[in-house]
């Protein structure tokens, strides 16, 4: 810190220099902190996990409450040996998922979706936590329900987001909507009609529900009592009834979480890097871990009493393509817009300062330069 402070202080090294050029150096100081970024690899501790190993490249993720992940990838899941470790432990084949999705309800109960382009497909249970005797046991629906993505309502049921709604999309198939499921079969509507096309889901630690809008890359929030009231009725929310949260500027609604801080997270498919945006200062701001293109899917955890925010991403789409899995305590995960803001304000200072520092300027006298 000498060589910070005897730039601000204009002390040696500088002490020799002018104040037009002590200024000069202050500025540009202040202007490389306004536009520096985190190193990548400082942001996220990553972990390679298998390459995509079929088509369609589906992946999907969840975690244990010790931490250890749990990955899906084409037919084929895997549980992690050991938090932060890279070790997998490949689970007895399912019998035919994407996966679409995994969602651990428990540490003795997940479900995955079985995914496909089809109209609908099961969603199985299984024991996340016993890789060799996984007990796969279709969900007794009534009917099948098509299933792009989900997250935990409980640790019997799951919201269940996908092309079940009543209206239509521009292709006039069902636009998606959130569809409550209990490990016993039961479905009940909860939003319907939640865009064109099947977005995120999250909840965040106060039961909160938010679900994205692929129709305009907005996010909506139902409150928890809103939820409660609406399943106790059998009342069906739409948008309508939540609270706008945010509209992000590109198309990064496909997979949304909120971490321990109330940040809400966006990214999917072709988006290049993580967006997120803080509603209580209403700042925003992207990191970019990865490489620009492929996917990004996104999950919150906690583990050890510490609360994690955590992605996999896939460079491609085609078998082979890399997957990386990365994560990081929720306070060790920096807001680089916040900290440009800052940096440019005393960027901006720096700059009146030396304003206020010059003598009224003359034609052809006094000029600094």
């Amino acid at each position: 810190m000498t060589f910070l402070s005897n730039i601000i202080q204009f002390k040696s090294p500088f002490n020799c220099c002018s104040a037009v050029l002590r200024s000069r150096v202050f500025i540009l100081l202040a202007l490389s902190l306004a536009f520096a970024r985190p190193a990548l690899g400082q942001v996220f501790n990553t972990i390679n996990l298998p390459d995509l190993s079929a088509t369609p490249p589906a992946v999907a993720f969840s975690h244990l409450s010790d931490g250890r992940l749990v990955y899906g990838n084409a037919n084929s899941l895997y549980l992690q040996s050991t938090f932060g470790a890279s070790g997998l432990t490949t689970f007895a084949t399912p019998p035919g998922v994407d996966p679409s999705f995994i969602t651990v309800l428990s540490n003795n109960a997940a479900l995955v979706g079985g995914g496909g382009f089809g109209p609908s497909s099961p969603i199985y249970q299984f024991n996340p936590s016993i890789p060799a005797t996984p007990n796969y046991t279709r969900v007794p629906l009534a009917a099948d329900l098509q299933n792009f993505t989900a997250a935990k309502a409980g640790a019997s049921a799951a919201y269940v987001v996908g092309s079940n709604g009543s209206g239509t999309n521009v292709f006039d198939g069902p636009a998606s909507a959130v569809t409550y499921v209990t490990l016993s079969g039961q479905s009940q509507p909860l939003v319907d009609n939640a865009g064109g096309f099947s977005a995120g889901i999250a909840v965040d630690g106060g039961g909160n529900v938010f679900v994205g809008n692929d129709d305009d890359n907005s996010v909506y929030k139902f409150t928890s009592a809103q939820v409660v009231n609406a399943l106790t009725n059998s009342h069906v929310l739409t948008f309508a009834d939540g609270t706008l949260v945010h509209t992000f500027a590109v198309d990064v609604v496909g997979s949304i979480a909120v971490d321990a801080e109330g940040r809400l997270w966006a990214s999917g498919f072709g988006a290049d890097g993580l967006f997120w945006f803080n509603p209580t200062t209403g700042v925003g701001g992207t990191l970019t871990p990865e490489a620009p293109g492929g996917a990004y899917n996104l999950s919150t955890f906690s583990a050890g009493g510490i609360d994690y925010v955590s992605y996999v991403w896939q460079s491609g789409f085609s078998p082979n393509s890399t997957v990386i899995y990365g994560y990081n305590a929720v306070q060790n995960v920096p807001e680089p817009a916040t900290s440009a803001l800052i940096a440019g304000a005393a960027a901006m200072g720096a700059v009146t300062w030396w304003k206020r520092r010059q003598p009224q300027l003359q034609p052809g006298k006094n000029r600094p330069f």
